[in-house]
């Protein structure tokens, strides 16, 4: 209630409207709820990734080149490339950059 700049206006809001602390914090579990539940159920778009590490090995670029390029570890590319770790920016200039190679 006290570090979140949002949470700190709805806590105003309620008390302002006469509401006890005891009835914010229940109001506020229930809206913390409904934004996890929008969270879980929204579906979201993915970009495929699957054709990174092919189209790697078909230029002959190492793992190191590419992280070398990209001033990353070849560890960070290796777990983009397997589906490890999910970072769009870099799929769409990693991809990018290979298909200019």
């Amino acid at each position: 209630m006290a570090g979140d700049s949002r949470t700190r206006e709805y806590v105003a809001r309620q008390t302002a409207a006469g509401r006890t602390k005891k009835e914010i914090i229940r109001l506020l579990k229930r809206a913390i709820v409904r934004e996890m539940f929008r969270c879980l159920t929204t579906t979201v778009a993915v970009p495929d990734i699957a054709d990174l590490r092919p189209l790697r090995q078909s230029r002959n670029i190492t793992l190191t080149a590419a992280a070398r390029h990209f001033g990353l570890w070849p560890t960070a590319i290796s777990n983009l490339e397997r589906g490890l770790r999910r970072d769009d920016d870099l799929a769409g200039a990693y991809r990018d950059w290979l298909n200019a190679a």
